[in-house]
Protein backbone atom coordinates (compact mmCIF):
# COMPACT_ATOMS: atom_id res chain seq x y z
CA UNK A 1 0.00 0.00 0.00
CA UNK A 2 1.27 3.46 -0.87
CA UNK A 3 1.73 5.90 1.97
CA UNK A 4 -0.26 9.12 2.04
CA UNK A 5 1.62 11.76 0.09
CA UNK A 6 3.94 9.27 -1.59
CA UNK A 7 1.68 9.25 -4.66
CA UNK A 8 2.82 12.78 -5.45
CA UNK A 9 6.34 11.51 -6.07
CA UNK A 10 5.50 8.65 -8.46
CA UNK A 11 6.25 10.70 -11.57
CA UNK A 12 9.27 12.46 -10.09
CA UNK A 13 12.42 11.68 -12.01
CA UNK A 14 10.59 10.39 -15.09
CA UNK A 15 11.09 12.29 -18.32
CA UNK A 16 8.17 13.98 -20.07
CA UNK A 17 8.08 11.43 -22.88
CA UNK A 18 7.74 8.53 -20.46
CA UNK A 19 5.05 10.39 -18.53
CA UNK A 20 3.13 10.83 -21.80
CA UNK A 21 3.45 7.09 -22.46
CA UNK A 22 2.11 6.34 -18.98
CA UNK A 23 -0.77 8.77 -19.55
CA UNK A 24 -1.62 6.96 -22.77
CA UNK A 25 -1.67 3.62 -20.97
CA UNK A 26 -4.14 4.81 -18.34
CA UNK A 27 -7.17 2.49 -18.33
CA UNK A 28 -5.55 0.17 -20.88
CA UNK A 29 -5.86 -3.54 -20.07
CA UNK A 30 -2.96 -4.80 -17.94
CA UNK A 31 -1.72 -7.06 -20.72
CA UNK A 32 -1.58 -4.14 -23.14
CA UNK A 33 0.23 -1.90 -20.64
CA UNK A 34 2.80 -4.59 -19.84
CA UNK A 35 3.33 -5.44 -23.50
CA UNK A 36 3.84 -1.77 -24.28
CA UNK A 37 6.54 -1.26 -21.64
CA UNK A 38 8.44 -4.20 -23.10
CA UNK A 39 8.82 -2.15 -26.29
CA UNK A 40 10.18 0.97 -24.59
CA UNK A 41 13.83 1.96 -24.99
CA UNK A 42 16.24 0.71 -22.34
CA UNK A 43 16.45 4.09 -20.59
CA UNK A 44 12.68 4.29 -20.16
CA UNK A 45 12.53 0.73 -18.89
CA UNK A 46 15.34 1.50 -16.45
CA UNK A 47 13.47 4.63 -15.33
CA UNK A 48 10.39 2.56 -14.55
CA UNK A 49 12.49 0.12 -12.56
CA UNK A 50 14.30 2.88 -10.68
CA UNK A 51 10.97 4.47 -9.77
CA UNK A 52 9.74 1.02 -8.63
CA UNK A 53 6.94 1.15 -11.16
CA UNK A 54 8.18 -2.06 -12.79
CA UNK A 55 10.22 -5.06 -11.74
CA UNK A 56 12.34 -7.30 -13.91
CA UNK A 57 11.20 -10.92 -13.89
CA UNK A 58 11.93 -14.11 -15.85
CA UNK A 59 9.43 -16.45 -17.41
CA UNK A 60 9.71 -20.26 -17.45
CA UNK A 61 12.03 -20.16 -20.45
CA UNK A 62 14.37 -17.65 -18.78
CA UNK A 63 13.21 -14.73 -20.91
CA UNK A 64 13.32 -11.43 -18.99
CA UNK A 65 10.33 -9.09 -18.96
CA UNK A 66 9.04 -6.14 -16.97
CA UNK A 67 6.04 -6.58 -14.73
CA UNK A 68 4.26 -3.41 -13.75
CA UNK A 69 3.72 -2.84 -10.04
CA UNK A 70 0.47 -1.55 -8.55
CA UNK A 71 2.18 1.83 -8.17
CA UNK A 72 2.59 1.95 -11.97
CA UNK A 73 -1.18 2.00 -12.40
CA UNK A 74 -1.47 4.85 -9.89
CA UNK A 75 1.30 6.66 -11.82
CA UNK A 76 -0.65 6.14 -15.06
CA UNK A 77 -3.71 7.78 -13.51
CA UNK A 78 -1.58 10.67 -12.27
CA UNK A 79 0.05 11.07 -15.66
CA UNK A 80 -3.36 11.07 -17.34
CA UNK A 81 -4.62 13.68 -14.88
CA UNK A 82 -1.55 15.80 -15.60
CA UNK A 83 -2.15 15.42 -19.34
CA UNK A 84 -5.78 16.44 -18.87
CA UNK A 85 -4.57 19.58 -17.12
CA UNK A 86 -2.29 20.25 -20.07
CA UNK A 87 -5.24 19.95 -22.42
CA UNK A 88 -7.09 22.60 -20.41
CA UNK A 89 -4.06 24.89 -20.64
CA UNK A 90 -3.87 24.37 -24.41
CA UNK A 91 -7.55 25.27 -24.76
CA UNK A 92 -6.99 28.45 -22.77
CA UNK A 93 -4.02 29.44 -24.95
CA UNK A 94 -6.08 28.76 -28.07
CA UNK A 95 -8.79 31.08 -26.74
CA UNK A 96 -6.21 33.77 -26.06
CA UNK A 97 -4.79 33.37 -29.54
CA UNK A 98 -8.24 33.70 -31.08
CA UNK A 99 -8.94 36.88 -29.05
CA UNK A 100 -5.58 38.34 -30.10
CA UNK A 101 -6.30 37.47 -33.73
CA UNK A 102 -9.70 39.15 -33.59
CA UNK A 103 -8.15 42.23 -32.00
CA UNK A 104 -5.50 42.42 -34.76
CA UNK A 105 -8.12 42.02 -37.48
CA UNK A 106 -10.30 44.76 -36.02
CA UNK A 107 -7.28 47.14 -35.74
CA UNK A 108 -6.36 46.49 -39.37
CA UNK A 109 -9.83 47.62 -40.47
CA UNK A 110 -9.56 50.98 -38.70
Amino acid sequence: MLEEGSEQDLLAGLNDRLIRVLAGLHEAPCAVAEATVQLLPFGSRAGLEAAELAVLERDESGQEFLRLTPAAYVAMAQAAARADGTADAVIEWERRLERAHRANVSRARC
